[in-house]
């Protein structure tokens, strides 16, 4: 998702696009010599999806020694052959796993606290509170909740996957919600929503250009000002970001529709091929502040 977007989105849109015409598919995973957390995050929840959905989905092995060790540990072809059905929830992998992926709609404050619990005992040896992280956890799962759909609240599924990498002591997370997107949302809100009609007032102001620069407006807390006019107060996805600059999380990168950010490093750009939903990368290393419990 991160070191190969173009191609890892086209994936995706072959994927939905056989899902919507209820075609059967089957991954051929043996040249992939290198599979990331973001892609394991995403090929496990259609693979969900499609067998919820009582549509053929098969794969194979990556040749890769490597890969394929990362794939077995993800719980992908152990799934393979599991019936799955239209749930709420869903949990693939535990705990003592390299990779642990959930699929909920809800927002699950317990289920972020033990993960951090779990994971802060592995980086620090002792439990730790990871403010930073929960305020990451919480933000999406709202988010998800309340604007991934236009319909209903709560409609659509967030997934979650956590990886350990004991080698360099550090989590990584990655976070997929296949709903409208951030922009698509911003486009869609009614007359009684504070943001109705927000991206032409933006656009007004700002004069941005494209969706790459209207995510960093909204990310540096722009667009809520304009909303309010008053600046943010540590919520929604400007709270996120504020986590990172106070060294709570480290390397945060974000895709939704049509744009992608590298906080980290100040880099936005578009993107030929748009994610239908909204994708947050993010890790919790040794360096960064933490509280005991």
């Amino acid at each position: 998702m991160i070191s190969n977007t173009e191609e890892t989105l086209n994936f995706i849109a072959r994927l939905e696009e056989c899902y919507a015409k209820k075609r059967k598919v089957f991954v051929d995973l043996e040249s992939v010599d290198h599979i990331g957390n973001g892609a394991i995050v995403v090929l496990l929840s259609k693979m969900v999806q499609f067998k919820s959905s009582n549509i053929d989905f098969n794969g194979n092995y990556p040749k890769n020694r490597y890969a394929r060790s990362i794939l077995k540990e993800s719980g992908f072809i152990k799934n393979l052959f599991k019936d799955f059905t239209v749930e709420d929830e869903y949990v693939i992998g535990d705990e003592n796993n390299k990779i642990y992926t959930h699929g909920q709609r809800n927002v699950n404050p317990v289920l972020s606290s033990d993960i951090i619990k779990h994971l802060s005992k592995l980086i620090w040896e002792t439990p730790q509170r990871c403010i930073g992280v929960q305020r990451v956890f919480l933000e999406l799962m709202q988010n998800t909740n309340n604007h991934a759909s236009f319909d209903n609240l709560g409609e659509k599924h967030w997934w979650l996957s956590v990886d350990y990498d004991k080698e360099n002591n550090k989590a990584k997370f990655s976070f997929i919600d296949f709903g409208v997107g951030i922009f698509k949302s911003l486009e869609n809100k009614n007359s009684g929503s504070k943001f109705y009609r927000i991206i032409e007032k933006v656009k007004n102001i700002y004069k941005y250009g494209n969706n790459a620069e209207l995510l960093k407006l909204l990310l540096e807390g722009e667009i809520h000002k304009t909303a309010t006019g008053d600046y943010y107060r540590g919520k929604g996805l400007p709270g996120i970001v504020n986590a990172l600059k106070q060294n709570r999380i480290s390397n945060l990168t974000i895709i939704s529709n049509n744009a992608m950010a590298d906080v980290n490093n100040n880099k936005y750009k578009l993107l030929n091929k748009a994610l239908n939903g909204s994708f947050f990368s993010w890790e919790l290393n040794y360096n960064n502040e933490h509280f005991s419990e």
